[in-house]
């Protein structure tokens, strides 16, 4: 394959997710994601427990919609995290809040993750 990332990708190799405090939703967002795509001009992670993805979403929707999310799929009327940090290039790791709409979880964190680990093809 030709095409390696450009110099000026900094998108981390993959997403950790912790601490989220709310019993309902852990389970389905605590864990590791990989990195796996853009959409709208930002990395797309995917992992978890449920093969959820973290994504950005642009204002196209509207302005409340725009930021970062966690959910089972891109762009879907199901949601469980979000974040309005739109001026992060990657994931925030902090601010989100669970569930969407629902207040900030002060406990939850991501941690990225830079490596050529996810380079072995």
């Amino acid at each position: 394959g030709g095409c390696g990332t450009s110099a000026s990708s900094t998108s981390p190799a993959a997403v950790l997710v912790e601490g989220c405090s709310n019993a309902q939703l852990a389970p389905q967002v605590v864990g590791a994601f990989l990195h796996v795509g853009e959409h709208h001009g930002r990395p797309i992670f995917r992992g978890g427990p449920t093969g959820a993805l973290i994504y950005y979403f642009d204002t196209r929707d509207g302005e409340p919609f725009c930021g970062w999310w966690i959910g089972p799929k891109i762009g879907g009327d199901q949601a469980w995290c979000f974040n309005d940090n739109r001026a992060s290039p990657t994931p925030p790791v902090t601010g989100w809040r669970v569930p969407w709409n629902g207040p900030v979880d002060a406990h939850m964190r991501l941690q990225l993750r830079h490596g050529s680990a996810a380079a072995a093809s």
